[in-house]
């Protein structure tokens, strides 16, 4: 894994994360643009509703930085959702993350990922690009903001075979 400035380690999630990831998720909200979530959010009921198989963690000396998971559909393609502490961004661990859960999907017989992110967040959809996801349509004012804007989502893809 190619991570650079530290030593982050990327592992399954287990059940002593669900509290530091619901944190992690609660400070990424409070930026209010990179995720659909918006605060308040309420961090226990994130933190037990953590699916925790297809998660995965990226650790920085004992601390959460960073969390990708893929949520499985009954149809054989996995939904990504991923996000990663302002402080660790630009730095090897979206890419890291995102590897581990194409590894997993592909080990775990899904066909496609996919995932939605907002057509402002630039780094995002040139790290999905990287790894080969593509552009597949623009759900149009989907996402309604707490300020009652309406935000377009991107929808990407990646065929896994």
């Amino acid at each position: 894994m190619a991570v650079t400035g530290g030593s982050i380690q990327i592992r399954l999630a287990e059940e002593r994360d669900r509290l530091p990831m619901a944190l992690l998720f609660a400070a990424v909200a409070e930026e209010r643009d990179g995720i659909a979530a918006e605060p308040p959010v309420d961090v226990e009921t994130w933190a037990a509703r953590w699916h925790l198989d297809g998660t995965f963690v990226a650790v920085d000396a004992g601390e959460i930085v960073g969390l990708v998971f893929v949520d499985l559909t009954p149809f054989g393609y996995g939904e990504l959702g991923m996000f990663v502490a302002a402080g660790h961004r630009r730095r090897g661990v979206g890419s890291a993350l995102v590897a581990a859960a194409i590894e997993w999907a592909r080990a775990n017989g899904l066909h496609k990922l996919s995932l939605g992110v907002f057509p402002h967040n630039d780094a995002a959809i040139a790290l999905y690009r990287k790894f080969g996801f593509v552009d597949e349509g623009i759900r149009v004012k989907h996402m309604r903001r707490a300020s009652g804007e309406l935000w377009d989502l991107l929808e990407m893809g990646l065929q896994l075979r």
